[in-house]
């Protein structure tokens, strides 16, 4: 098997299988269902994962020496009860409670590239991309496997979204972010 299709497979099943049931796969799932436009956070999604899947392969190794494995989970446990408390933002001018109501594109796009930056999944294309030195085809094996799996979640949880009122979708939300975050922060994420 030539080592560019070996090198895309292998990044493709590795990736997937990480990031099933990690906490940003469980984060979009949550926005998905809460902000209700499947297209602006698959598409936010994507570059999200563009940028961190590019790191990994490019410069990961390097960002690992200097930043260490713990700081970078406790940016991004941190950034995930940040992004709780935003969904439970207070309007102070009508007195009732409210999601961030910004571009989901940029929101998605951001949570990915500060809370994966040193998630497993990273970790791994940094190993598959030192393993098979072929930087292009584990980038678009692992960002294959993203697409895949966080696609689903985000199709998924556009159809619940519609089915529930938003209110409940977004405090339960909210609510989940805040635990997911605490959950990195003691490591047991």
């Amino acid at each position: 098997m030539d080592l560019a299709i070996e090198a895309f497979a292998v990044s493709l099943f590795s990736i997937a299988a990480a990031e099933f049931g990690d906490k940003t796969q469980l984060g979009l799932f949550m926005l998905a269902a809460s902000l209700k436009k499947p297209k602006s956070i698959f598409l936010g999604m994507i570059v999200g994962f563009a940028v961190v899947a590019g790191v990994g392969v490019a410069i990961g190794q390097v960002l690992l020496a200097v930043i260490s494995l713990s700081t970078l989970t406790l940016v991004s446990g941190a950034i995930f009860i940040i992004v709780g408390l935003f969904m439970f933002k207070v309007d102070l001018e009508n007195n009732v409670k409210r999601t961030y109501s910004g571009n989901p594109f940029q929101v998605v796009s951001l949570m990915i590239v500060l809370t994966e930056l040193g998630d497993k999944t990273q970790i791994v294309t940094i190993a598959l991309a030192a393993r098979f030195a072929e930087p292009l085809a584990v980038f678009l094996g692992a960002l294959s496997a993203f697409a895949v799996v966080d696609g689903l979640s985000i199709v998924l949880a556009g159809n619940i979204g519609r089915r529930l009122p938003t209110s409940k979708v977004k405090k339960v939300s909210a609510i989940a972010f805040i635990v997911l975050g605490i959950l990195t922060l003691l490591g047991l994420l």
